[in-house]
């Protein structure tokens, strides 16, 4: 088993299915014997953790809504994070790790990665409406730089997944399953009055954004992690499909794409106009989004003309004021994410950012300029890219769907 990435060199690796029991994970590389008893487990039923499990039952509802406690109190998870990534100079591509999951051009990824940078990934070849993968879907985790592994099978079908330092959430249908990281059990099972459609978690907080499909009527809820309690936040919640989540709170556009709304870890609301006009006819109400909290600018596109003349703009976190910068030209290379390397990206190859390769590189806030780039064959496909440890899942042409570390 790897120890991690040599000087100037790349780790790479082609994994099976492994049971994920995080209170023994530091000890995997060196208990061979227990890794190939566990092998057994991942492979056949996943894991459920060794700890009893506690369900809840709420509503979503316009205030906070009693919920029964867990049996136990989760701790934070303790798992080594990967090297910190440099904040200049060309980027590489510094562990490769092979998901059991065959590559196509149907496969999509639903992914996340913690505060330590553990990566989460279910996936699904689901083509129309909010992706979705079924009940029973494997969910993999990659820890640091260590090989890949099964989390959890899902009970619930996966829409999203959301992390902080001591849960893993899984949500789909109605539901929101709450996974304890330290031992893998199930902390609590949240349900809610619409379907899950994007989740965030940040400032100590869960976020949902329901219902059916993005031109229905939607909620967005915050969850407690610590309770289960759930409160309604919002009502506007229809053609959001994307949202950003930082120390302030969580963002979304409303429908339409008039508004930007943060509400806060406490519930409340600010808002102000995004001062862009939308052309509904050409473009849809959802064309406008809220993608990522980049220091202290909040990062949103613009897709207008399906895609085609497609933008990126920033406002100012804590006011909203903006747009501040307008990096237009740069289409397919506009979904930027803050990570400890600074703010990246992460281009298609019909993109222009790198020449017809589609490539992940430092992204430059007021010129949408992408550089230091790592570039990939143009038969590649690029999945989420996460931090804060640069990470982007990649759909080779063929072969298994991998997860590459950038640093």
């Amino acid at each position: 088993m790897g120890k991690g990435p040599q000087p100037g060199g790349e780790v790479r690796r082609v994994t099976g299915c492994f049971a994920y029991y995080a209170a023994v994970r530091p000890l995997f590389a060196a208990a061979l014997v227990s890794a190939a008893g566990l092998l057994l487990i991942g492979c056949s039923a996943g894991s459920q953790g060794s700890g009893s499990t506690a369900s809840t039952t709420n509503s979503a509802s316009a205030k906070p809504s009693a919920s029964a406690s867990p049996s136990s109190s989760p701790t934070a998870v303790n798992v080594a994070a990967p090297p910190a990534p440099s904040a200049s100079g060309k980027l590489r591509v510094r562990l490769r790790d092979a998901f059991p999951v065959q590559s196509s051009a149907f496969t999509n990824a639903i992914a996340t990665e913690a505060p330590d940078g553990s990566v989460f990934a279910a996936f699904t070849t689901q083509q129309t409406g909010t992706p979705s993968a079924p009940a029973g879907t494997a969910v993999y985790v990659v820890d640091g730089d260590g090989p890949v592994q099964i989390a959890e099978h899902s009970p619930i079908p996966v829409t999203a997944l959301a992390a902080d330092s001591t849960y893993l959430y899984v949500g789909g249908g109605n539901k929101i399953v709450e996974y304890a990281r330290a031992t893998g059990s199930i902390a609590r099972t949240v349900t809610l009055a619409m379907p899950v459609r994007v989740m965030a978690a940040s400032a100590g907080e869960l976020w949902a954004v329901l219902g059916s499909s993005v031109s229905g009527p939607g909620q967005v809820v915050e969850i407690s992690p610590a309770s289960g309690t759930v409160a309604t936040v919002g009502t506007d919640g229809a053609n959001v499909v994307d949202a950003a989540a930082g120390p302030l709170g969580l963002y979304y556009v409303e429908s339409g794409g008039a508004t930007i709304v943060r509400v806060n870890p406490n519930g409340t609301h600010v808002e102000a106009a995004t001062n862009q006009t939308v052309n509904q006819q050409l473009s849809g109400p959802a064309a406008i989004q809220a993608i990522s909290v980049i220091g202290s600018q909040l990062f949103v596109i613009h897709d207008a003309g399906q895609g085609m003349d497609s933008s990126s703009q920033t406002y100012d976190a804590t006011t909203l004021a903006g747009p501040q910068n307008n990096a237009s030209g740069i289409a397919g290379s506009n979904h930027a994410v803050a990570t400890l390397a600074g703010a990246m990206d992460a281009s298609a190859p019909d993109g222009s950012a790198c020449s017809g390769k589609a490539c992940v590189g430092r992204y430059n806030v007021s010129t949408g300029a992408v550089t230091d780039a790592v570039t990939f064959p143009q038969s590649t496909h690029l999945g989420p890219l996460l931090g804060p440890y640069p990470t982007v899942i990649v759909f080779p042409a063929s072969g298994h769907v991998y997860l590459a570390r950038l640093g």
